[in-house]
Parts: structure tokens; sequence; C-alpha cells
């Protein structure tokens, strides 16, 4: 067992960090998200878009939305942080499946409202992840 950056000790196995590696990032990716061809999965507190995109590289990245309508600074940077812990401590069950499958895939967890409990923010991240999951050969088979 050894000490990390953060001062908590991490165990060899199962990786819950979010790096920055894993965030999605830049215009035109987020741009990409906006397209026609991307799909999008609703809940009540947090929607999901996202595409497959066609890369050489293969894994998960996923941004976090949270429009200025919403409310001041302040509670849309704690719904921000809401998401990304939600996603962090729940990302194995979309990873895992695109691992397998060697597929690239960019997302975005979009809050719908600031003032959330976490509990319902962290439901909401895994149902929408889980549906993901679960119809992803289905939009693939369409896809192709």
């Amino acid at each position: 067992m050894n000490k990390g950056r953060s001062n908590h000790s991490s165990t060899s196995g199962n990786d819950l960090g979010l790096s920055k590696a894993k965030i999605l990032r830049g215009r035109k990716n987020f741009k990409r998200l906006f397209e026609k061809d991307a799909y999008i999965f609703r809940h009540k507190y947090v929607n999901l878009r996202f595409q497959i995109v066609d890369n050489t590289s293969f894994g998960c990245l996923m941004g976090f939305i949270v429009r200025k309508s919403l409310g001041k600074a302040n509670k849309r940077n704690r719904m921000k942080r809401l998401l990304k812990e939600a996603y962090r401590l729940h990302q194995h069950t979309l990873s895992a499946f695109l691992r397998e499958t060697e597929l690239t895939f960019h997302g975005a967890l979009m809050a719908n409202a600031v003032d959330v409990p976490y509990k319902d923010v962290e439901q909401d991240v895994v149902v929408l992840l889980e549906q993901v999951r679960d119809q992803l050969p289905t939009i693939l088979s369409a896809h192709s």
C-alpha cells in the first residue's frame, strides 16, 4: 500500500481515480456531442449525451456540463463536483465494457437542476451508465 499525492492510501487493483486524462476536453469534442448523430439518455436530474468516436485509441472520456441558467457559479460548481464524484465512483460500469469492445466513447453528464442531494445525483448517474452499457450493443449494430 502506498500513498499518492492526495495523501490517501491506495491499493493496487481497482483504479477509482478520475484523472484529467479521463475528462473530455476541447471545443471540437464538445461540439461533436451536440450534433444530430449524438445519443441522448435522459433521467430526472441528469442527462447523458454521448457518441462512439472512430479513433485509434479506445477508452471513455466524460465531460460535465451545468448550464449558466441553472444558478449562480457556486451552485453550478457544486453540481459539477457532485457529477464528477458520482461518475468517478461508478465509471467501472461503462469502462469495463468499452475496454472489452475496444471502443472510444465521448460523453457528457448534463445537470437539469443544481439544488439536488448527492444521493439523487448518484442514483441518476448509475441508472444512465447502466442504460448506456445495456443498450450499447444495439447502438453499435445500428452504427456499423
